[in-house]
């Protein structure tokens, strides 16, 4: 045990490794302010600013919502009464369906008269802006609160640029003062249409490039130092399944995976819980072919890279529009590393062929 340990310690990476855990690290304090810190979004040039709440000029359909308590619209502005904190009033805008839409700038002034809410942090008087499709349906993956009041507001201005999920090519404005009673005025309320910045298009494409470049660069470094081609080739095949799941968009992830589970008989089978299983059975692939096959490094080194890749797979996923990084899937990756080094080590154990194992000396 001593001498394993003294082993473990005693290891010194390669200049190569550490220049390339170098440029990973970059890279993720790159994506990191890409995907949490830059201002991504601009107004559409040309496209008109909606006033919904204007006598005239307005293309943006208008409900009201009254409930237990009553809605008045006047001209440029709505005011939402609730007498007691009990159900919902609501004035819903929703914004017509056109082009891909990256976002909305939400521009009011608001004022609320003794808005009393019940327990919760869903009750007040909010603002939330809802993504819609081109078919109409509503896209709950990001509903965003723009705005929450609670007692009494003086009249202020709000502005706020809000970003909508991948597939948005329209919105729903909800004004609600929901399980609270008291009094909320929105007036001269504009919605402006915004789409992603062209720098962040760019800067979010290079960094793509990027990872690609890293990852290819260490996957051929990888391959040199196996000593079969069969097995250069698994692991080739499951690098490349990796990286293309990465950088799917979800929806076409789904209908790869729809797709997949027909071919297999597996059509009964939720399409989530196939996403699910592709984490674990992809990270498992890699494992199990990277740690049977590279004997140049030592299993610690192998197994160690692998876990350190599996949460960096998910932090990549931010670079594509519609996908996040989850601790679940994170979870999965490890899980898969776990399983197919656990069988990889196995392999290790059994000797190799002569003629493959002389292949790589020149025998």
């Amino acid at each position: 045990m001593r001498g394993r340990l003294v082993r473990l310690l005693a290891f010194r990476p390669d200049p190569v490794l550490l220049r390339l855990a170098g440029a990973v690290a970059v890279l993720a304090a790159l994506t990191a302010f890409l995907a949490f810190g830059m201002d991504r979004l601009e107004p559409v040039p040309g496209a008109p600013v909606l006033r919904p709440l204007a006598a005239e000029g307005s293309q943006a359909p208008v409900r009201t919502y009254p409930a237990a308590g009553r809605v008045e619209l006047q001209p440029g502005a709505a005011v939402l009464e609730s007498p007691q904190p009990a159900g919902s009033v609501a004035l819903r805008v929703t914004v017509p369906s056109g082009a891909p839409l990256a976002g909305l700038r939400v521009a009011a002034e608001l004022a609320s008269e003794r808005v009393t809410p019940a327990e919760g942090w869903s009750a007040g008087a909010h603002l939330r802006l809802v993504g819609r499709s081109a078919t109409g349906t509503l896209l709950f993956g990001r509903e965003l609160h723009v705005a929450r009041l609670v007692g009494t507001r003086a009249p202020f201005r709000l502005r706020r640029d809000v970003a909508l999920p991948q597939g948005a090519v329209g919105a729903t404005l909800e004004v609600e003062l929901v399980r609270a009673a008291g009094r909320l005025v929105v007036a001269d309320l504009a919605l402006q249409p915004l789409r992603h910045r062209a720098a962040f298009r760019l800067a979010r494409a290079a960094l793509i490039a990027g990872w690609i470049l890293v990852g290819g660069w260490t996957l051929l470094r990888l391959l040199r130092t196996l000593r079969t081609p069969w097995l250069a080739a698994a692991l080739g095949v499951a690098a490349t399944v990796a990286i293309v799941l990465l950088v799917l968009p979800p929806a076409s992830e789904q209908h790869l995976l729809a797709a997949l589970a027909r071919r297999l008989g597996l059509g009964g089978v939720e399409v989530d819980a196939l996403g699910d299983l592709a984490h674990v059975l992809v990270f498992a692939l890699l494992a199990l072919v990277a740690v049977g096959a590279v004997r140049t490094l030592p299993p610690a080194a192998v197994l160690l890279t692998l876990a350190a890749a599996a949460p960096v797979a998910e932090y990549v996923q931010l670079l594509t529009d519609g996908r996040d990084a989850g601790p679940a899937d994170a979870l999965r990756n490890l899980l898969g590393v776990g399983i197919g080094g656990g069988l990889g080590l196995l392999l290790r154990r059994l000797p190799m062929p002569r003629a493959l194992a002389g292949r790589g000396d020149g025998r």
